[in-house]
């Protein structure tokens, strides 16, 4: 059964390949870096504890949106806090084997524990095209599109908690 790990150096970032070269750069030469640095922690699916090989991963980080461009009534004016999952993706090898749906509920408990202890209003995302919008809309969990882009979607904690992952 795969695990989920924080990515360390003994992970195999080069042999990662999902389809998306931005997605494999950044692996390979961001990742870490920004982990090193506190500006995203990215969590890497793996075959086993303690293997090399990785089947996916995804990136979580704290952000700011708008309340002005989230259709929810009731927001102060100004910034609200969020948690955006800046990248997720699959191995070529393994997409189609329900990761990406495993990785993303992970990371929607990992927010809505986040928000019992800081301000997080929602999970947030920039779906990379039209097919992954879809993706993520077809779950049937509550992703909404916020007001400024159609790929920007949000899935507010409250429905996270009503889905029971808390």
């Amino acid at each position: 059964m795969p695990v989920v790990e924080l990515l360390r150096a003994s992970h195999d970032r080069q042999s990662f390949r999902c389809g998306n070269d931005s997605l494999d750069e950044f692996l390979r030469r961001q990742a870490r870096q920004n982990a090193d640095r506190n500006l995203g922690v990215t969590h890497v699916v793996v075959p086993a504890a303690g293997e090399s090989q990785i089947l996916g991963y995804y990136t979580l980080v704290t952000r700011t949106v708008e309340s002005a461009i989230v259709p929810s009534k009731g927001l102060a004016r100004g910034p609200i806090g969020v948690v955006l999952l800046g990248r997720l993706a699959v191995d070529l090898g393994c997409q189609r084997m329900g990761l990406g749906r495993l990785m993303l509920l992970r990371a929607m408990r990992q927010t809505e524990e986040a928000s019992r202890v800081m301000g997080i209003y929602a999970l947030v995302l920039d779906a990379m095209d039209d097919h992954a919008r879809s993706w993520y809309l077809s779950l049937g969990w509550g992703f909404q599109e916020l007001l400024d882009d159609p790929r920007h979607l949000f899935l507010p904690v409250a429905t996270i908690r009503r889905l029971g992952l808390g």
